[in-house]
């Protein structure tokens, strides 16, 4: 509809869906796993950390990605907007997401890249680390307790480090 208003004439919607979907899953399809993640995966099984997953995207869509990058078997939990009413900023997820794995909010750490992530971890009572993403890196994270451009950036040891330092009013 804001196209054809810009442009003054109608557009084939059915013609671009058809084009779009398609391209958008292969773009999403050679999407490989992030800077630094790998690593903090397994340095967080090596810890003895538990790992959980609370996106709005749907179970489908979570479990399809985390099986083709070969990272699902890290997780101890995934919630997705399936296993809830309200997905973010809502807490919900969250919530869900610590009582799978009977965890208090205050134990643990949220990585989010969107700004409602930020809000529905805080929310919950979740230490947020915004990680943006390229799409959201212009927005803005004032909620979280940290920012980083990417988790290679700080090895996982360091970051635990530098957010227990912030949770008791040090400086990191």
């Amino acid at each position: 509809a804001y196209l054809e208003r810009q442009c003054g004439r109608r557009v084939d919607r059915e013609s671009i869906r058809a084009t779009r979907h398609p391209r958008f899953a292969e773009l999403v399809e050679a999407q490989s796993v992030l800077p630094g993640v790998r690593e903090y995966l397994a340095d967080a099984r090596r810890l003895g950390l538990k790992l959980g997953v609370a996106s709005s995207s749907s179970c489908k869509w979570v479990t399809g990605h985390l099986g083709r990058l070969g990272l699902a078997g890290y997780f101890d939990s995934v919630k997705s907007a399936d296993d809830v009413t309200h997905a973010k900023p809502d807490p919900e997820l969250y919530r869900a997401v610590l009582d799978a794995m009977g965890l208090p909010a205050h134990r643990t750490i949220a990585f989010e890249d969107s700004p409602n992530g930020v809000l529905a971890a805080k929310r919950a009572g979740v230490f947020c680390v915004a990680v943006p993403n390229a799409v959201t890196r212009q927005l803005g994270f004032d909620g979280a307790g940290l920012r980083l451009d990417s988790l290679a950036e700080v090895p996982l040891e360091k970051l635990l480090s530098e957010v227990g330092a912030v949770r008791s009013g040090r400086k990191p």
